[in-house]
This record gives C-alpha cells, structure tokens and sequence, in this order.
C-alpha cells in the first residue's frame, strides 16, 4: 500500500515528520511521499525516523500556482533536496507565503481579532504558515466555530480580509520541480473545476512545461472520476500518481493511504515513475561491487580487459555502483581517477552508511554515529592500547598521527588531521576505524566491548585483518544492495554483488547473484553463489561478468 500525497505540521498537517512515518508503518504502507505546501523541511526528519524501518520515504513538496484564477497545485516527488539552488527555492516560495500572511494578520486585526504574525509563528514553530493554520487559530481562540466557519468569515476569497498570495503559474512550477530533479504531478485534477476541455487544455499547458504525471488516485475521486483521469493520462502519455492529501486533525475524514476509506493506489504506479525517473526497466541489472582487492588490482589500478567486461556490462543498460569501506570523499576521487564516467554510477562508502549519487552529485542517505559514541569508542580502543580514526567530510581525524596511520593513508590518499578531541567534528561521521597491525586477536574483544555498550546503535565488524570498522548498526552494504533495488525500481533477483572481505558478506547475501573472489576468506566463499577462477591480479572478476 502507497500514498504519494501527505502532509506534515510542516505546513498544515497536524502530525511531526516523525509521527507521519510512525502512522504510516502502524497502518502497513510500503511508501508514502511528504509533499508539504511549498516546503521541503520535514523530509530530513521523515527520511530519518524510516531509515531502517522498510518504509520508503519519497522526498516530495506541493506547489501552489495560478491559472487565470484558480489555484492550481503541482506536487513534486523524489526531490533531490541535496540539489544546488534547493535552500535558495525554498527560501523564495516562503517570503512570498509570509509577505501575504502577514497582511492577512493585519486585517484581521484590524477587525478587533486577536492574532498577529508573532503569535502564528510562536504556536507553529518551524511550519510552513497556511490558512488552514489561521483557521485552527480563531478556532482556538473562540472567533468560530469550526475551520468552515473560518473560512466563511474570515479566510474565503470573498472575504474582506484575504490577501491574494503572488504565486508561479502551473508551468513555471513544473520548471521547478523538474530543475529541483523531481516528477512534476498534477494534483487533484477535479478540484479546480474546469471541466473536460478545460482540464485538457490545462494539461496540454503543463506538459510542455515536462509535466509528467497526473493524480488518478484521490480521497475525494469517484470511480467515474478516477476512469475518466485514467483516460485522459493514456491520451496524454502520462504517469499516474496518487495519494489520500492527508492532514491529520485537519481533515478528520482522510486516512493516510485510505482517504475516506476505499482509496487504493496501486503499487504498480510507484514502479512506473521510478522507472521513467530513473532509467530503468524490469530487465536493468544492477552490479556492487568492491574495489580494494575485488575490482581493483594490487596496484590499485582496473586491469583492461577487467574495465573492458565493465564497460560491456552498463552498454548493455545496466547499472555499476561501486561499494566500498572506505570514506566516502575517498571513494568519490576513486572513481574519478579510475575515470568511470558511467551514465548512471552509484557510490556506497564506509560500509553502506552512505550511497551517493554521481549524476546528482549528492547523498541518498547517510547514516552517522553520535558524537558521544565517538568519544567513547577512541577511548575504549586506547584503554587497551588500540589506534583509533574517524572521518569529518574530507579528512581523517586521528588523535595523533602513528604507523597505523601511515598504513592506512598508502592506500586512501586523504589528508590527516591531529585533533586533542577526535570527537569535535562538524558533523557526526559515518564511521570509525580501529586498526592494529601486530597484535590483531585485541581486535575482537575491543568489539565485543563496543557492541555491548551501544546495543542497538553500534555495529563493529571486521573488513581484513588489521582493520575493526565501527559503523552505524543499521549501515551494511547489503543495506546498500536493498535500498537501491528499491529507490531504482529495480528486481532483487538482477541485481549482482562482488567481493573478497567479511565485510561484503552482507552483500553477496542480500543481492540476487553472490560472487567472491578467489582471493578472499572462507567466509567470503560460503556466501557466495560464484567464486571466480582468478584473483583481482589477474582479472577474476572479467569472465563472470561478460556471463550476467
């Protein structure tokens, strides 16, 4: 079950982020997509509150326009809020909402109302300010009887105390959807009462613009309705979309992914935009893969005829993600050295704590571990004498530089920072690393430690020998392998995982196809449903991948 339209206290849904995601896994959805009025500022929250969950969290926003006087709204959905420009947008739409409320508190004030701009912002902190947030107000304060009261008296456009909101035109919404990376909709086609000919002519408008669905699926539809809407997107060549517009307390009568109670919007559709979104199809195949001793040679380096097999691999429509333990900044110059300048190239670093995307040149998701636990851990590692690193954007952080430092930056060319307290850190990191190059059997029971101190926070696993890493318990590249099938619309039966170490065994296990190399541990072997020929060194990984 899905709902691609629902709001937040963001705007003027009554439930937190948070408690959105919460209802939605109480009432079994699979997805729901946070389209807030003319904001993005829950979705951090709810992709937060679902990570880890199976609820997939689709970053949306709907978007208030004009056309010739009506109020015509267009939802976004998969938005890259990570885009260059996002603040910027949303910063604009805000000023424009805020100029026009804050002329409608005047007026009613003027009226003998006790209500100003202060006091909307003081009861809605952080929200988007709608009408129906002025509604829920007067209600409070004893000025009507019920939020159709508000708007009779106070609110409507026929009143004397409505302030008309200057707002993009349906096209110019759609261009900023499209510019933001996300799927411009339109929503709730019925509503603005144009009939059939209107209705196309409004359509026909918009998707010049590159609008490239239509809502079918809505609380308020009749069966006639949503047939007619199904019609008109054949015609049209559009997706179709749907969603319940569910406030909460607001709109008592609509229940999230249930609308008034037999709304049903397919799975099926959700496939269907992901799939034009992204560039898939039922046959893509996925590969993940790891670098250091699996694709890449002991030089560090893809041999041809091993880079010549990847080639043939995404020309054939498929897709390369390259996962790997390391940083993901590391990963990120990786693959430009490596020059994999692939259409479509995925990256995962520190172990599936972070997927990024290189076309949109920012995260998917990225999981850290809190800063106190960072603290905690260098000093569990250092009370039995273990080195300890962690990472701040595009550095590694060490409390002093040792052997096991220049160890580890032979192979990661990242720079190194001294630092009394590792923990003061711009942002919590995705990671820490513990490594010892002597004595290694002090790594497990330092694990052991950590894991019985930060149950249910904290995961430690070992990536070779000398190397402990200290991730984010619901981080893995299995995690990885899952979550893209997902987002991509892509089978997990064609989706492909190769590696040599124990900390790629939750991503052969987790993919359709398994493959270890020959060169890694026993483990590695059993998990796997291939083990190749040859080793990294001399192109094992070649001859399975020209077979998939």
């Amino acid at each position: 079950m899905i709902d691609l339209h629902s709001h937040s206290n963001c705007s003027d849904g009554s439930l937190s982020p948070r408690q959105l995601v919460e209802l939605a896994l109480r009432e079994g959805l699979d997805a729901i997509a946070l389209t807030d009025h003319d904001t993005a500022l829950g979705v951090p929250e709810a992709l937060k509150a679902a990570a880890g969950t199976g609820l997939e969290v689709i970053p949306g926003i709907e978007l208030s326009t004009d056309y010739h006087g009506t109020d015509v709204h267009v939802v976004g959905l998969y938005l890259n809020i990570h885009a260059e420009g996002f603040g910027k947008v949303l910063s604009d739409l805000a000023d424009s909402r805020i100029e026009r409320n804050r002329k409608m508190c005047r007026n009613l004030a003027a009226a003998g109302l006790d209500i100003s701009w202060e006091k909307l912002t003081e009861k809605y902190p952080g929200a988007v300010i709608t009408r129906a947030n002025f509604a829920t107000y007067l209600v409070e304060k004893g000025y009507v009887a019920d939020v159709h009261d508000a708007f009779d008296r106070y609110l409507g456009e026929h009143t004397p105390y409505f302030v008309e909101r200057v707002k993009p035109s349906p096209e110019q919404a759609v261009k900023t959807i499209l510019q933001l990376g996300g799927i411009p909709v339109l929503a709730h086609p019925f509503q603005y009462k144009l009939g059939q000919e209107g209705l196309e002519k409004l359509v026909d408008t918009m998707q010049a613009a590159g609008l490239a669905a239509i809502e079918a699926y809505y609380s308020t539809h009749t069966k006639e309705q949503t047939e007619e809407i199904l019609a008109l997107a054949k015609k049209k060549c559009l997706l179709l979309s749907g969603g319940s517009d569910f406030h909460g307390e607001a709109k008592k009568h609509i229940r999230l992914g249930k609308g008034q109670g037999d709304l049903s919007v397919p799975d099926e559709i959700l496939l269907a935009l992901k799939h034009r979104h992204f560039g898939t199809s039922p046959e893509t195949k996925i590969f993940f893969c790891d670098f250091d001793g699996t694709l890449g040679n002991s030089e560090k380096n893809i041999s041809q005829q091993t880079r010549e097999a990847l080639d043939r691999f995404v020309s054939r429509g498929n897709i390369f993600v390259l996962s790997s333990g390391r940083a993901t900044w590391d990963v990120i110059q990786l693959a430009k050295r490596l020059k994999l300048d692939y259409p479509d190239l995925y990256l995962s670093g520190y172990n599936g704590s972070e997927v990024y995307s290189c076309k949109q040149q920012a995260s998917f998701f990225r999981d850290t571990l809190p800063l106190h636990a960072v603290k905690r851990v260098f000093e569990i590692a250092e009370s039995v004498g273990l080195y300890c690193q962690t990472y701040d954007r595009d550095r590694i952080v060490v409390r002093s530089r040792t052997k096991e430092t220049d160890y580890y930056t032979k192979g990661v060319k990242m720079p190194v920072e001294e630092r009394q307290d590792p923990a003061a850190l711009s942002e919590e990191p995705c990671k820490c690393l513990i490594i010892e190059l002597d004595h290694t059997e002090k790594l497990q029971p330092c694990a052991d430690q950590i894991n019985r101190e930060f149950a249910g926070i904290i995961h430690c696993m070992l990536s070779n020998d000398n190397y402990l890493e200290v991730i984010p318990v619901i981080a893995s590249k299995g995690r990885t392998v899952r979550y893209l099938c997902r987002l991509l619309g892509i089978d997990l039966k064609n989706s492909i995982a190769a590696g040599d170490a124990p900390n790629d065994i939750p991503m052969l296990e987790a993919a359709g196809t398994g493959i270890a190399m020959i060169n890694g541990s026993d483990a590695v072997k059993k998990a796997a449903d291939i083990v190749t020929l040859t080793d990294n060194n001399n192109d094992g990984l070649a001859s399975v991948l020209d077979r998939l």
